[in-house]
């Protein structure tokens, strides 16, 4: 049987950058598995205009310095930008793994089969406790970015 865990959305905006939000949740009880749905949007930023001030500033911060001009002269190469979140997870034992995709759209699966736990998580033992799941907010460009957050365990 499916339980609803956590069920949050949230809005960001491009000072939520470079931040994290983390969500607790206890489980009173052992599960054999959770699933986690993550999403946001929009991902893309396509107002050219606005895009290219942001552009060439991240040239002058991240480029050689031999190639800020040249980079610069190019800049609608790196168009357009895009908004970054990724997921990682704790159980009450310790890190559990994380999923750093540019998907703007996830779905992951911790349980203890191996062949049906996701990619970058660490399969085994859904136990109780407390558990926290991290969205990390590498970067948002848009003037605001909504996302949606699941959290649902299937008991033993």
């Amino acid at each position: 049987m499916h339980k609803d865990i956590i069920a949050v959305e949230g809005k960001l905006t491009p000072c939520s950058s470079k931040t994290h939000i983390t969500y607790q949740f206890h489980l009173d009880h052992p599960l054999s598995s959770l699933e986690i749905e993550f999403r946001y949007a929009p991902k893309q930023f396509l107002d050219r205009e606005a895009s290219q001030p942001l552009i060439i500033e991240a040239i002058g911060t991240y480029s050689d310095p031999a190639w800020v001009e040249l980079h610069k002269k190019q800049w609608n190469d790196f168009y357009p930008l895009q908004n970054l979140m990724t997921l990682s997870l704790d159980s009450p034992k310790g890190f559990r793994g994380s999923a750093h995709r540019h998907a703007p759209e996830q779905q992951h699966m911790i349980c203890p089969d191996g062949s049906k736990t996701s990619p970058g998580f660490i399969a085994g033992d859904v136990p109780s406790g407390v558990w926290k799941v991290t969205i990390s907010v590498h970067c948002v460009v848009t003037p605001e970015c909504r996302y949606e957050l699941f959290v649902r365990g299937t008991d033993r």
